[in-house]
């Protein structure tokens, strides 16, 4: 028998009571549904932000489009606002690019702009010609829309390269990478970033999340890649 007061007794993600006082199951489930919307809320406007940056938008060219005030579409990218209306959201992805769904995607392959073809095209001429090269290369999964900008084979290994003009939300950004390598089961990662002072600043920022991922740097995969082998790691190519 236990005494009554003892404390919770943890396992993993559970907390269980060790006493016969019942549990609040309607409060503990209203208080976990409303912070999961307010988790998704601010998911949904963080990819609106970035969407909106990497298109060259302003929150008051995205607020002219969708008939509302650069006030609520600053709320709505910092996921501030609670009863934000299906349509209103659907409006917002519509004008910076995305189709949404249970999450937002792309409305349609994202074509590289001349920035990123001048990256890919300076990656290209400093890795060896025994690699095999392809670009926009679609994810192997029907009814999927998004599409890697490069995938480059060496011998015995395989490389996605994202390539960034600008970094508008480092995390999200790099998060969506990986989850393209994992899709494409490629072996490495290879972000190409222009070196411009914003985008240093952004890396220098998320120094810790970035060493922990990308623990690679310009000059070790420039390195790898001239000599055509298999860098043995993920990282990050400043250019």
């Amino acid at each position: 028998m236990v005494a009554t007061g003892a404390k919770p007794a943890v396992i993993g993600w559970y907390s269980f009571r060790l006493n016969n006082q019942p549990m609040p199951n309607r409060v503990h489930t209203a208080g976990e549904a409303t912070r999961l919307i307010s988790w998704h809320l601010m998911e949904i406007g963080r990819e609106l932000r970035v969407a909106r940056i990497t298109a060259g938008k302003r929150q008051c060219d995205v607020a002219r489009v969708i008939g509302t005030s650069t006030a609520q579409v600053s709320r709505i990218e910092r996921g501030k606002v609670i009863a934000a209306r299906y349509g209103h959201l659907a409006r917002f992805a519509a004008a910076v690019g995305l189709k949404p769904s249970l999450r937002f995607y792309p409305a349609g392959r994202r074509l590289m702009d001349g920035p990123q073809v001048e990256l890919i095209g300076k990656v290209r001429a400093k890795t060896h010609s025994s690699g095999r090269w392809e670009t926009e290369v679609p994810m192997p999964i029907a009814a999927d829309l998004r599409a890697a900008d490069a995938r480059l084979s060496l011998a015995g290994c395989t490389i996605v390269i994202e390539v960034f003009s600008r970094l508008a939300d480092f995390q999200a950004q790099s998060r969506a990478s990986l989850i393209k390598k994992r899709d494409l089961q490629a072996d490495r990662l290879i972000l190409a970033v222009a070196g411009t002072s914003t985008n240093r600043r952004a890396l220098a920022e998320a120094l810790a999340v970035r060493q922990a991922s990308f623990p690679l740097g310009t000059k070790a995969l420039s390195c790898a890649l001239g000599e055509g082998r298999d860098p043995g790691a993920d990282g990050i190519r400043l250019l």
